[in-house]
């Protein structure tokens, strides 16, 4: 394995559309677990081929809360989602800046992993902001695109600022909700109206099933 150098703000690459992945081999596992590393070494929780420079829909992720659970996920896609919530977050892209995103709170995502079998994982909370936005990568969108408040924090300390951020939407369990209406998206969120099925805000993920096809 070894440690990539991450792209950073405004590389082409972060704006392009990523390929699907049509054949998994052993320069793809490579990949996987080069990204596993490097996000591992930066730190953070999630990292997207683009921000290595490979423009191929491959992402990992490690929502480091306990779980012990990593992801290394290929031509990942969200297929259901309802909710609402907002929260804090960085980017290995970005250093230096943080800012507040509307995510959905639950989400579906169904991926190939290393071994070409598929997968669905359910997510809420931190886990799936960590996936929204890491898929949000493949399409060329960066959190900036979405975010209010965007403001500048010590580098390096932008995990610690979401982490942070992640527990304090946990503590405020369902007074969240009350930001956002029934069926109704935030304007932040970039999406359309009616998309969400409820308006709570319930923070944190405790995490996630996962099955295989």
């Amino acid at each position: 394995m070894a440690i990539l150098e991450i792209v950073k703000e405004p590389a082409e690459v972060l704006r392009k559309k990523a390929r699907p992945v049509t054949k998994i081999n052993a320069s793809v596992r490579k990949l996987l677990d080069d990204m596993t590393e490097t996000m591992y070494a930066a730190p953070g929780v999630g990292l997207a081929a683009p921000q290595v420079g490979v423009s191929k829909r491959i992402i990992v992720v490690d929502p480091q809360d306990g779980s012990g659970q990593l992801y290394q996920l290929i031509n990942p896609e969200i297929v259901k989602a309802e909710g609402w919530v907002e929260g804090t977050e960085g980017c290995l892209s970005i250093p230096g800046m943080v800012g507040d995103v509307w995510r959905y709170e639950k989400v579906q995502v169904v991926a190939l992993d290393r071994t070409g079998k598929k997968v669905w994982i359910d997510a809420e909370g931190w886990l799936a902001r960590i996936f929204q936005h890491e898929i949000d990568h493949l399409d060329g969108i960066l959190y900036t695109d979405k975010c209010s408040n965007l403001r500048p924090v010590p580098q390096g300390e932008e995990e610690a600022e979401e982490m942070q951020a992640a527990q304090a939407e946990a503590g405020a369990g369902d007074a969240a909700g009350e930001v956002a209406g029934v069926g109704e998206a935030p304007a932040a969120a970039g999406a359309e109206p009616g998309e969400a099925k409820d308006g709570t805000g319930r923070g944190r993920a405790t995490l996630a099933s996962a099955k295989e096809e």
